[in-house]
């Protein structure tokens, strides 16, 4: 298997700690990484330092021992690759501070003797691993150190492609979300004001169906480069979807600078383009909330800029809107986004279409992912991205995820009625699902009620949505696994920070995030990021579903990478549930004709 070679700093020399021998030669030139060792002891820094010597004298160097005094912004340096920490009465203390600093080295706790208790605790605060005094062995050290390291450059490179919108370049949707609450909490810290402009291109839909994909697509990039450049140096920009972005602005100093910038905007984005070798000119609509007084949580905020912006589109031509409380109460009328998605969870309007998964070995189908659609009444089938985002902002996402398990455990019965009693369906949970205190007994309660076989029930759960609580979910997926409903991680790759978390859930697959599948085999990255995860999931004895397929390459490479399962438009989109019995039979066809061609 491809390994994935990762980059590393040149250094020339060896900073030493007082007493200890140098880790290399003086003016060498090697591939090094920096490690900090923090302890009260030492004989810790002196039996480490000798470890490293003997099973890797030119991969690491060990950190100035000055840096110990200040140990928390030692674990915030972006110098130190990876730290060493022995366990003591403040170790716990600083393992949250770093978490809740988001530091990015990996660190490894050197305790006294084996405990899972104190083990799994520590992990809990974000602790990779650990070493036990009197068992240090040279390799063993150079290993977990190398492995540490490894893992962390490729949460960097993860990141780094799960922020980022590909067309644009601009944050995606979990990118915004993290900057936006980052801006806020600035805000807060040092008293300056933050706004956030919600911009939606009026009538893309048109440009689509008049002139096509690509050049929808060229003018989404054309608008998003002209956002840029009305923008300050210390703005930011995001594609929240299709036809809608967000600017964050931070430090501004009134709500007319706030709306000034939006004009400008405004002016930029209805200034003619050339698409297909015609002129076509769109408007947008533009709404603003200021934080703190138009919202304090990020919800808040990114709801009433919303309303903010559906209230400027009900102006014919480009305008600007600031939130405030009557906006609030006019936009509660019966045309609005938000009573439309009311009167759709009340009349029942969501359904739900299902992706085949299909296994690579023998390209049978093995499961279905149960995707959501609104069927509304005038504009007919919409997708998740028109709506569902503002349905998490609106707090519905409890009553229709409800709603979206009832309706699988009926799918559940109708695979078994048609021979496919053997198709998984797996159901996407949100963290405000999973965290309403009646979650358990209402699933209960819908699995045997419908009668379903709760063995081909699955849930689907994000790691962002893991990571917010994970003791709490922990409980409570213990409790379904024993009702014998499974649990796959969802866009893997995406959000992780902890990797122990991995070993400490019920989790039985990962599924890979379409991100990194898009490019292959083309993009060295995701080639190495594929690989990696497809490597650690068969060590934990975990199931690897790749998601967005879309070429024969794609699936090649998934398959000689020795990923089980794929989904995406390769074999087929999210299709109604009648439409499974002929799906599966083209399949059974197409088998046939390539066994004897």
């Amino acid at each position: 298997m491809h390994r994935q070679k990762f980059s590393r700093r040149k250094v020339d020399t060896a900073g030493g700690l007082g007493g200890t021998n140098r880790l290399i030669s003086q003016g060498d030139c090697v591939d090094q990484h920096t490690v900090l060792i923090i302890s009260e002891h030492k004989t810790d820094h002196l039996i480490l330092s000798a470890c490293l010597e003997r099973a890797a004298p030119t991969r690491f160097r060990l950190a100035s021992p000055n840096l110990m005094r200040r140990p928390l912004e030692a674990l915030l340096d972006p110098s130190i690759d990876a730290v060493i920490m022995a366990n003591s009465p403040e170790t716990e203390y600083l393992l949250r501070l770093a978490q809740k600093n988001n530091a990015t080295a990996p660190i490894i706790l050197l305790l006294d003797e084996v405990s899972e208790k104190i083990g799994a605790q520590l992990r809990e605060y974000g602790a990779q691993d650990y070493l036990v005094r009197g068992h240090l062995q040279d390799q063993l050290v150079h290993r977990i150190l190398d492995y540490s390291i490894q893992l962390k450059e490729a949460r960097d490179q993860i990141l780094q492609l799960s922020n980022r919108d590909s067309l644009t370049g601009a944050l995606n949707r979990a990118g915004f979300r993290a900057h936006l609450e980052r801006a806020m909490n600035r805000s807060e810290r040092y008293g300056f004001n933050t706004a956030l402009l919600y911009i939606n291109v009026d009538q893309f839909a048109n440009v689509n169906d008049n002139y096509g994909e690509a050049d929808g697509d060229l003018m989404i990039k054309t608008i998003s480069r002209r956002l840029i450049n009305k923008m300050r140096s210390t703005d930011s920009i995001a594609r929240l979807g299709g036809d809608e972005f967000a600017v964050v602005l931070e430090d501004v100093n009134s709500a007319a600078d706030v709306e000034l910038i939006a004009e400008k905007m405004l002016s930029s984005i209805s200034a003619p383009m050339i698409l297909s070798e015609q002129q076509v000119s769109v408007e947008a609509s533009i709404g603003a909330a200021i934080y703190p007084d138009d919202g304090k949580e990020f919800s808040d905020l990114v709801d009433n800029a919303r309303s903010a912006m559906q209230q400027a589109k009900s102006v014919e031509g480009g305008k600007f809107v600031r939130y405030s409380e009557q906006l609030l109460f006019d936009v509660a009328g019966g045309n609005s986004l938000a009573a439309e998605l009311r009167n759709a969870v009340r009349k029942n309007q969501f359904e739900l279409h299902y992706q085949p998964r299909i296994d690579l070995s023998d390209g049978q189908l093995v499961g279905l992912e149960a995707l959501l659609r609104w069927n509304h009444p005038e504009r007919g089938l919409l997708c998740p991205g028109e709506f569902l985002s503002a349905c998490e902002d609106m707090g519905l996402m409890k009553t229709i995820g409800y709603q979206v398990i009832q309706h699988a455990c009926s799918a559940i019965i109708w695979l078994g009625e048609q021979g496919m009693q053997e198709v998984d369906v797996a159901v996407n949970i949100s963290f405000s699902q999973i965290q309403d205190n009646r979650f358990l007994d209402i699933v209960q309660d819908i699995v045997t009620r419908s009668g379903a076989d709760a063995s081909r029930l699955e849930f689907e759960l994000t790691e962002s949505t893991i990571l917010k609580s994970p003791g709490a979910i922990k409980e409570r997926m213990d409790v379904l696994r024993q009702l014998g409903i499974s649990f796959s991680l969802d866009d893997f790759g995406t959000g992780f920070s902890q990797l122990s978390h991995l070993t400490e859930l019920p989790i039985s697959a990962l599924k890979i995030d379409q991100c990194f599948v898009k490019d292959l085999p083309h993009n060295a990255h995701q080639e190495a990021v594929c690989t990696m995860i497809i490597e650690m999931a068969h060590r934990l004895g975990m199931l690897v579903v790749a998601e967005g397929a879309e070429t024969h390459e794609q699936v090649d490479f998934l398959r000689k990478n020795n990923c089980q399962q794929v989904q995406g438009f390769y074999y087929s989109p999210a299709i109604p549930l009648q439409q499974l019995p002929r799906f599966v039979e083209e399949q059974r066809f197409k088998r046939r004709e390539r066994m004897f061609s």
